[in-house]
């Protein structure tokens, strides 16, 4: 008896580490996306250009310039989930006027990173609400290739 438990419990945790791989696996460690306006990303200015943009260890993204070197690397704690799968991987801005702040990034269809506003973005949120009477930001998508 005690031999059919443990086979069983085994069995359960095999299926369990090869599920978490699998999943782990559907998401892509790397794209690339051209930004064709400059933006900031956590405490990072970046000009326009192609970048492309990996999953660090954990909640971490890293952006790299086209040349390879990483220009940002920025915490993004919070998971997203969407069922338009119509929307595509992609990059979502905040824009405040000529102000874009990075926001979320979707390396999948179905899965995202949210992004802690910046105390720059803070200050530019709350200076944009009052020039323009309670106006909420723009959301500008970038498509990631």
């Amino acid at each position: 008896m005690k031999n059919i438990i443990k086979s069983t419990l085994a069995l359960a945790g095999l299926f369990f580490v090869l599920a978490v791989a699998s999943v782990q696996a559907q998401i892509p460690t790397k794209t690339i996306a051209s930004v064709p306006f400059d933006f900031t990303a956590g405490k990072s200015n970046l000009k326009a250009g192609t970048y492309s943009i990996r999953r660090t260890n954990g909640m971490a993204l890293a952006i790299q310039n086209d040349e390879g070197k990483t220009v940002a690397v920025v915490n993004a704690p919070l998971t997203l989930g969407s069922r338009d799968f119509k929307a595509g991987e992609r990059l979502v801005f905040n824009r405040y006027g000529n102000d874009y702040f990075l926001s979320q990034v979707w390396l999948s269809v179905d899965s995202g990173r949210q992004l802690y506003q910046s105390t720059k973005e803070v200050r530019i949120a709350r200076e944009f609400k009052l020039a323009s009477n309670g106006a909420k930001p723009e959301r500008v998508e970038v498509a990631i290739r």
